[in-house]
C-alpha cells in the first residue's frame, strides 16, 4: 500500500513538472523575444554614418551623423553641426542642421563603385546665436521682416560617388562617399520673387562633402 501511494506521488509530481515546464520554457522565451526587440531597437538609433561638408548654405565647415534605412537604403536622415568663423565685424557662429535626404537610384561602375546620379535633400537650418531672432523683436515695427532670422529652410540637389572598402582595408568605415550638392533656402527664394532682376547665381550655393558609412 505504501509502495503504491510513493508511486502515484512520484507519477504525480512528474506529471505536474512535465505541465509546468512548457509554460516556464514560454515565459522565458518571451521574455527573451522581448530583450531581443529592445536591443534591436537601440541599435537602430546608432548611427549608419559620419559626414563632413564644406559650403553649401549650411555654414562653412559642417559635421554630424545620419541613418540611412528603406529597401535600398534610399532614405537618410542627418543631424549636423556647423561653423561660421569670424569675418569682417561679425563674430563666429555655430549652426545646427537637421536634413532628410532621398537618393532613388544606385549606378554600378564598378565592382566597388557605385554612382548615384540623383539626391535630393530638405533641411532645417538654425544659427545658434542671440543676434538671431524666431519671432520678430519689438524694437522692429510689425511685419517689418515677416520671417525669422534664426531658421532657414534649405532645398539641395546633387550627385554622390560611393567607393566600398575592402574588407582587410577597413578601419573605421565600410564605405566612402564623396559628393556635391546645389542648394538654395527659403529666404533666397523670396528675394527672387519679389525681385525677379536678382540672377539665379545669386540665390544658389554650391558644397561639397564626404560620408563615411560604418
Amino acid at each position: 500500500m505504501k509502495s503504491s501511494i510513493f508511486k502515484f506521488t512520484i507519477i504525480s509530481a512528474i506529471t505536474v513538472a512535465a505541465l509546468l515546464l512548457p509554460a516556464t520554457a514560454a515565459a522565458q522565451s518571451k521574455y527573451e523575444r522581448r530583450i531581443e526587440r529592445r536591443e534591436i531597437f537601440w541599435q537602430k538609433l546608432l548611427p549608419d554614418m559620419y559626414m563632413l561638408q564644406y559650403a553649401g548654405g549650411l555654414a562653412t565647415v559642417s559635421a554630424g551623423v545620419g541613418w540611412d534605412y528603406g529597401r535600398s537604403d534610399q532614405w537618410e536622415t542627418h543631424i549636423l553641426f556647423g561653423y561660421i568663423p569670424h569675418r569682417y565685424n561679425h563674430p563666429h557662429y555655430f549652426t545646427f542642421n537637421i536634413r532628410q535626404a532621398y537618393i532613388p537610384w544606385k549606378i554600378g561602375i564598378a565592382q566597388s563603385v557605385r554612382f548615384k546620379p540623383l539626391s535630393v535633400a530638405l533641411s532645417v537650418n538654425s544659427i545658434l546665436h542671440g543676434d538671431f531672432w524666431m519671432s520678430e523683436p519689438d524694437r522692429y515695427p510689425h511685419g517689418y521682416y515677416g520671417f525669422s532670422s534664426r531658421m532657414r529652410f534649405h532645398l539641395a540637389f546633387g550627385q554622390r560617388w560611393s567607393f566600398t572598402i575592402p574588407r582587410d582595408r577597413r578601419v573605421m568605415s565600410s564605405q566612402l562617399s564623396v559628393y556635391y550638392e546645389i542648394s538654395t533656402c527659403d529666404l533666397y527664394v523670396r528675394q527672387k520673387v519679389l525681385n525677379s532682376t536678382i540672377p539665379f547665381k545669386d540665390i544658389l550655393s554650391l558644397g561639397f562633402g564626404v560620408i563615411f558609412k560604418i
